[in-house]
C-alpha cells in the first residue's frame, strides 16, 4: 500500500490539472471555434494556433496525471507505465513549448513568450522525474532479484542440512 500522504498529493495535482483543463483548455477550445467563424482577419490563425496548442498540452497534462494517479493508488508507483507517462508529459508540453515559440516568432502579432519558455522548462523537469524513475525501476528489480536469490540460496543451504520439509 502506498504512503497516505504521496496518495493526497498526487490527488490534488490530478484535481488540479482536471480543473485547469476544464477551466482553461476546453473552453478556450470551445471560444475559438466561434471566434473561426466571425473573425476573418489573416492574423487569427497566429493567435488560434497558439491558444490550440496551449489548451491541448494542458487537457493532455490533466489526462496523463488522473492515470497516473490511478497507479499510485493501485500502489503502482515506480512501473514502466508511469515512466511512459511521465515521458510522454515531458515530452509533449517540451514540443508544446518549442511549437508556440516558432510560431510567436513567425507571427506577425506580438506575443507573449513566457508560457514556451515555461512549457520547455516544465517538459524538460517531466522527463527528468521520468529518468530518475527509471533509476527507481531498476532499484526494485535489482532488489527483488536479490531477495529472490537470497531465498534461493537458503533453501538450497536448509536443503543441504536436511532440515527443508519442501517449504521454504
Amino acid at each position: 500500500m502506498p504512503d497516505k500522504k504521496l496518495v493526497r498529493y498526487c490527488e490534488v495535482i490530478s484535481v488540479i490539472t482536471i480543473i485547469a483543463a476544464a477551466m482553461y483548455g476546453f473552453p478556450n477550445i470551445l471560444e475559438l471555434c466561434y471566434e473561426m467563424g466571425k473573425d476573418d482577419s489573416g492574423t487569427f490563425i497566429w493567435h488560434a494556433l497558439v491558444v490550440g496548442i496551449e489548451s491541448y498540452a494542458i487537457m493532455f497534462i490533466g489526462v496523463l496525471s488522473y492515470v497516473m494517479v490511478y497507479n499510485v493508488r493501485k500502489g503502482n508507483i515506480f512501473s514502466r507505465v508511469n515512466k511512459r507517462i511521465l515521458n510522454a508529459i515531458g515530452i509533449s508540453t517540451t514540443l508544446s513549448g518549442v511549437l508556440i515559440s516558432v510560431i510567436s516568432h513567425l507571427s506577425p502579432l506580438e506575443m507573449p513568450t513566457e508560457v514556451c519558455v515555461l512549457f520547455i522548462i516544465l517538459g524538460m523537469m517531466f522527463v527528468l522525474i521520468a529518468y530518475i524513475f527509471e533509476i527507481g525501476i531498476r532499484m526494485k528489480e535489482e532488489q527483488e532479484l536479490t531477495f529472490d536469490r537470497l531465498k534461493t540460496d537458503i533453501y538450497a543451504y536448509n536443503s543441504k542440512l536436511g532440515c527443508n520439509d519442501g517449504e521454504m
